[in-house]
């Protein structure tokens, strides 16, 4: 199993985004800011534990500065999420002291590194069972979003009463989990999908079609969501890439 495992500078505010083809676990111990991700920012604290999964963007960012330990692995197949994962260390620290051993003894043995890494993933497992009816609950409304998301007709008060919680609490429940409401989720898939169809087909399918695709049955609202995604209308966009 490699390992990589890493502890920021003093002074670090801000962590460029970047992926991995591993699962990355983030163990804040100093500072406070956001995770940026192509997800949704994460919002982060002394004891915020952060589990990234493979090729997800991310980097750190902090108006003063932050120290974080990360430990790279792919875990022995422990997880299988595709959405970040945050939530704080206990009361005890154990996440805390687990990465600070990790730290520690990075140029130890790799069998004495693999069983401390090993107890990291399961301290995080762990925790995500205590929280496994809300995680499958959120992971479910991310599935019905996602398998539906070019639907005009999509409805995600439907999803959220579906849950058998109140609408409200799961649908915090969902903006802690993946750093986002379940609108911006949406937003977030069909406005990729848009600047996908642009780059590839913008010589065979127009904006009002390309928004249609995407399940917008109203141009000025896909472009005004287009520009607070991408910066810029999709017209200029689409000039951009041409």
């Amino acid at each position: 199993m490699e390992i990589h495992i890493n502890k920021t500078e003093q002074g670090t505010k801000s962590y460029p985004m970047h992926k991995h083809e591993y699962y990355e676990i983030m163990m804040y111990l100093k500072g406070s800011g956001v995770m940026r991700t192509e997800n949704g920012n994460i919002p982060f604290s002394v004891g915020t534990i952060i589990l990234m999964p493979p090729g997800m963007l991310h980097g750190s960012l902090s108006d003063d500065e932050f120290i974080n330990i990360s430990v790279g692995s792919d875990f022995e197949n422990h997880f299988y999420t595709q959405i970040p994962i945050s939530f704080q260390d206990n009361e005890d620290e154990e996440g805390k002291i687990l990465a600070s051993l990790i730290y520690k003894n990075r140029h130890s043995s790799e069998v004495y590194l693999f069983y401390l890494c090993s107890a990291f993933a399961n301290y995080i497992l762990d925790n995500d069972r205590r929280e496994g009816v809300i995680s499958e609950c959120v992971k479910r409304i991310a599935e019905q979003i996602s398998e539906n998301a070019f639907d005009s007709n999509i409805n995600i008060k439907s999803y959220l009463a579906g849950s058998g919680y109140s609408e409200d609490y799961i649908r915090a429940c969902f903006k802690e989990k993946t750093g986002k409401t379940p609108m911006d989720f949406l937003s977030d898939i069909r406005i990729n999908h848009a600047r996908f169809l642009i780059d590839i087909y913008k010589n065979h399918f127009s904006l009002a079609e390309i928004a249609e695709k995407c399940g917008y049955t109203d141009y000025v609202y896909f472009s005004k969501k287009f520009k607070e995604k991408v910066g810029i209308s999709p017209m200029l966009y689409k000039k951009d890439s041409l």
